[in-house]
């Protein structure tokens, strides 16, 4: 399987540092907007959701746009690339935005109009006010997450030192994309059936951008892992 090395995919990685790389620096250009150039929160919240959640999908399909330098892969190959880009976009997400609400939402639940609490507060804002007063079975929800990208990292780290060959690097995506697929079922399902009480239903961006799209790719991307895994597995 052919590396996507910077040299040979130029164009491959300036398509994920336009898409991906947006949504890194959208975060803390929200909250300097908000707390240093006094821009309404809500406003600032409703458009990074809209530039975090394209930019997401954007960026995980780079692999299958028609870029000069991707010309002889093969669907498998750029299957392969989406899913791994996912996957370390999924522990990054996993180990940081998740992890630290996980440890520290109390503090960040009483720091509204604190700078430094504003990238959780920003999808609290209309998006899901369950990360403001959690449930039980969210806290849990959100522990399986950070366990999950512990169990991602691990995979890895070796599909990275065996180049792709070790079969347990695998083996883990594949039991962590079942592990999305379940913890984004329950939490989308578990809130849908109680009538979104936690979402601003009144707002087209905090229902179907915030809540829904922003969340959709731990929906619709783990099953691309699933084959992907499967196939290799099959082909070892």
């Amino acid at each position: 399987m052919r590396p996507a090395t910077t040299l040979n995919h130029l164009d491959l990685w300036i398509a994920r540092g336009l898409t991906l790389g947006t949504v890194a620096v959208a975060f803390p250009l929200a909250a300097v907007a908000v707390f240093s150039f006094g821009a309404d929160r809500n406003v600032t919240a409703d458009r990074f959701a809209v530039v975090y959640s394209v930019g997401l999908f954007a960026g995980f399909t780079t692999s299958l746009w028609p870029l000069p330098s991707l010309r002889d892969w093969t669907r498998f190959e750029r299957l392969q690339s989406l899913c791994l880009v996912f996957l370390v976009v999924s522990c990054i997400t996993h180990l940081s935005w998740e992890f630290v609400w996980l440890i520290a939402h109390e503090a960040i639940a009483g720091a509204r109009d604190s700078a430094w609490a504003y990238p959780w507060w920003s999808y609290i804002d209309g998006g899901d006010a369950r990360y403001a007063n959690p449930t039980p079975t969210l806290i849990m929800m959100e522990v399986l997450s950070v366990a999950n990208g512990l169990m991602g990292a691990v995979g890895l780290v070796l599909w990275r030192r065996s180049h792709g060959t070790d079969r347990r690097a695998n083996f883990l995506f594949a039991a962590m994309a079942v592990v999305h697929l379940y913890s984004t079922s329950l939490y989308f399902g578990s809130e849908i059936i109680e009538g979104l009480p936690n979402v601003d239903t009144t707002s087209f961006l905090d229902t179907w951008i915030k809540f829904g799209l922003a969340n959709l790719p731990w929906l619709a991307f783990p099953p691309c892992v699933v084959y992907w895994s499967w196939r290799k597995l099959n082909d070892a």
